[in-house]
């Protein structure tokens, strides 16, 4: 299984290398990294130098499988498809896995070369997490049969790679054949982002949902919310939530032992799903069942889907945020501010959970996510007026900018305070534009009198 998901909650994300705040961009870089055995390594560039710009496509790999990752690569530029690698352009001094988690982000397309080496590395599992979770059309390339690499896959990435068309290449001398299959999808979807980056203005994401290839489904699995509780619990409101799980267990107990190799998978299930639903439900205990909160938890992605793709399309989504947000993750700086265009209740409790890290990096990126979200709830204003106080200095002016982003009038006491009192500069300037972005009679007459009174101090030394 991938990382712990068993464990605690969710633990972190990345800072855009764009952003105008001056926490995120002084975000600490991490110390350089060799990937080792089972993974990437830094190695001299090949013929064509990477630079910082983003490509076409990122490759994750396996350093055994060098080989034939270089093969791969040379046949996309050979075909005008830009390649960012790990071994182009990578030196010693550089943030070695801040670049990795940065180039996944900023490609277009993700491709994971699968071996029964790759699918073993924990790096290789992390880079795979955040393409899912990024929403990057990815596209498995293996060269071993899809039985051996499941034999050694973990749960979360059979999930995020099951339902995706995968590409084989097992015989090197029909390499060329399998390559121009998926030369050819590549390039479709590469002509169907054109086409979506004209027409999409939103901005707004929702997780990890990408394009399938199609599968047989039964009248079981495509079952609506409501036509699963009225087949089981007819005309009542709500039910318990015991009974509701021994019922579910009982109806999809071929689903869940298919989607699930061990009994720890399934309690991870069942206690985030809760979780979720208690999220839903303003965070009111859900030991009993609302039907409308089940009905709620399948409006996924902007579409109402059945009940089983729901919770298929959920546990997709924890693993994915578990891999990537765990405490051993490679790229958990690296996803943080890109979570802040998602909205779902559970993405927004996860960035809250990160303000307690304890890691001031993650702390600081977290905050700024949690103001792009947009959400401004009680809890998130809470969470954001804690890190004012926080002793390092970059989380404090995060704070400052974040909720001055969400207009958090709450705030404005222990801004005033922050401005006129911490000794940073940084702090002071980021609490000033926090406070003139909330504004308000309260802000405008609290400055105004703190200026004049610094004006009279000023005058007062001058003559003394």
């Amino acid at each position: 299984m991938n990382g712990n998901p068993m464990g605690s909650k969710p633990s972190t994300p990345r800072a855009k290398q764009n952003t105008s705040t001056s926490a995120v961009n002084h975000v600490k870089k991490g110390k350089d990294v060799n990937k080792g055995e089972g993974s990437q390594k830094v190695e001299p560039p090949l013929d064509k130098a990477s630079s910082d710009s983003p490509k076409d496509v990122m490759i994750s790999y396996s350093h055994q499988d060098k080989e034939i990752m270089a093969k791969l690569r040379e046949k996309l530029e050979e075909n005008d498809i830009t390649v960012w690698v790990d071994v182009a352009g990578l030196q010693a001094g550089v943030d070695f896995l801040g670049k990795i988690g940065q180039a996944i982000l900023d490609a277009k397309l993700f491709i994971s070369l699968l071996s029964t080496s790759s699918v073993k590395s924990k790096y290789c599992q992390d880079e795979v997490a955040l393409a899912y979770i990024s929403q990057k059309p990815i596209f498995p390339f293996a060269i071993n049969t899809q039985q051996e690499l499941y034999t050694s896959m973990g749960t979360g990435m059979k999930l995020q790679l099951a339902a995706i068309e995968w590409s084989f290449s097992l015989e090197s001398e029909k390499f060329e054949d399998d390559f121009a299959e998926l030369l050819a999808r590549m390039k479709t979807e590469l002509e169907a982002r054109k086409t979506d980056e004209k027409c999409d203005v939103s901005g707004k994401g929702t997780l990890g949902r990408q394009t399938s290839k199609s599968k047989k489904k039964d009248t079981k699995t495509q079952e609506q919310a409501d036509e699963f509780w009225k087949r089981h619990f007819s005309k009542e409101d709500m039910v318990g939530w015991e009974r509701f799980k021994k019922d579910f267990s009982k109806y999809f107990h071929k689903e869940i032992t298919n989607l699930f190799t061990e009994t720890q998978e399934q309690d991870f299930l069942w206690r985030n799903w809760k979780e979720e639903l208690e999220l839903l439900n303003d965070e009111v205990s859900v030991d009993m069942l609302l039907k409308e909160s089940l009905i709620d938890f399948t409006v996924r992605y902007g579409e109402t889907l059945s009940l089983w793709e729901s919770v298929e399309e959920f546990v997709k989504e924890m693993f994915a945020i578990h891999e990537v947000f765990g405490m051993d993750s490679s790229v958990r700086v690296q996803a943080i501010d890109h979570l802040g265009q998602f909205q779902s209740p559970r993405v927004i409790e996860s960035l809250r959970d990160l303000m307690y890290n304890q890691d001031p990096n993650v702390r600081a990126v977290a905050s700024i996510s949690l103001a792009k979200t947009g959400n401004s709830e009680k809890s998130t204003i809470k969470r954001l007026m804690k890190s004012l106080n926080d002793k390092d200095r970059l989380v404090r002016e995060a704070g400052c900018l974040a909720l001055g982003h969400i207009k958090a009038k709450e705030a404005v006491p222990a801004l005033l305070r922050l401005w006129r009192n911490d000794f940073i500069s940084h702090v002071r300037e980021a609490a000033q534009a926090a406070l003139e972005l909330i504004g308000g009679d309260e802000v405008e007459q609290a400055m105004h009198i703190t200026k004049v009174l610094a004006d009279e101090i000023r005058l007062l030394t001058l003559e003394n």
